[in-house]
């Protein structure tokens, strides 16, 4: 015997059925906030940060991005993290609205951010003190290794 088609069986299942609007899928809002510059993202010079440079065409360099600001979080560390990406605006945006990034991004389109730490590769992280750089990345070290000499400076900085 012949099987009838899945699209008979749904619509003579259906039949029966009362019918009910499918909800619309709505987009949820998320406050993006894309600054020009560090001090217009941190107005407080004094206030600790952590600058995780990143690209959006990178998907480790954003997941290192939401790793950053999961441990600090996770620790209780009392710095910001900012992430800072020199790629196009518009698809900035659009990854910051699709993961509802709501913790500043600086979009640094003329690269003064990644001149000024030496950016050579990408995810890259910096932690600033008042000012100072008192962390930065280096690029040769290895993914874990990175991870521990940062979360050895924050945890230095911050115990006590």
């Amino acid at each position: 015997m012949k099987r009838p088609p899945a699209v008979l069986v749904l619509s003579l299942l259906m039949a029966g059925l009362p019918h009910r609007p499918v909800p619309a899928i709505t987009r949820l809002e998320a406050d993006v906030r894309i600054h020009r510059s560090l001090a217009e993202a941190v107005p407080s010079r004094q206030a600790p940060v952590l600058l995780v440079f990143f690209s959006t065409g990178c998907a480790s360099c954003y997941d290192e991005l939401f790793q950053a600001r999961l441990a600090v979080e996770k620790a209780g560390w009392p710095l910001t993290v900012i992430g800072v990406c020199q790629g196009p605006a518009d698809e900035l945006r659009l990854l910051l609205e699709k993961y509802a990034w709501t913790l500043p991004v600086v979009l640094d389109r003329r690269r003064l951010l990644f001149r000024r730490f030496g950016v050579e590769a990408l995810p890259y992280k910096a932690v600033l003190v008042g000012g100072r750089t008192v962390y930065k990345d280096n690029p040769y070290s290895g993914y874990s290794r990175r991870w521990e000499e940062l979360a050895a400076c924050l945890k230095k900085l911050f115990s006590g």
